[in-house]
């Protein structure tokens, strides 16, 4: 898994399978990621392979970052990662976007409007 920094939004990209012998870990470092309460949180799904493993993994990633307020993106972009997402519905439970960029800009926009005074 990669990280880089979109000035403050967190974008992490997993490629190759995600699976039960790899969700692990990737999970932990997701969550460990969570905890440092970024401004956002990109997760990348350039994956060949997306198991049902991964599935309840994002669901949890998504849960926690509900109760830590922290905005979550979700790029499904590639058949191996929306065919699951898409049979399983998660996909309308999941924030998801088509692109990094768009997510960057979903959270950012979010963020902004949660910090407007109401009037």
């Amino acid at each position: 898994m990669q990280t880089s920094d979109h000035d403050g939004v967190l974008v992490a990209v997993i490629s190759g399978e995600l699976d039960m012998s790899s969700v692990d870990a990737i999970g932990t470092a997701l969550f460990d990621h969570l905890d440092k309460q970024p401004d956002g949180l990109v997760v990348e799904l350039a994956v060949d392979f997306m198991g049902s493993s991964a599935l309840s993994m994002l669901l949890e990633l998504h849960g926690r970052s509900q109760r830590a307020g922290v905005e979550l993106a979700i790029v499904a972009a590639q058949v191996a990662a929306v065919r699951p997402l898409m049979a399983s519905a998660l996909g309308q439970v999941l924030p998801l976007t088509q692109s990094v960029d768009e997510a960057v800009k979903s959270i950012r926009e979010e963020r902004e409007s949660q910090q407007k005074p109401v009037q």
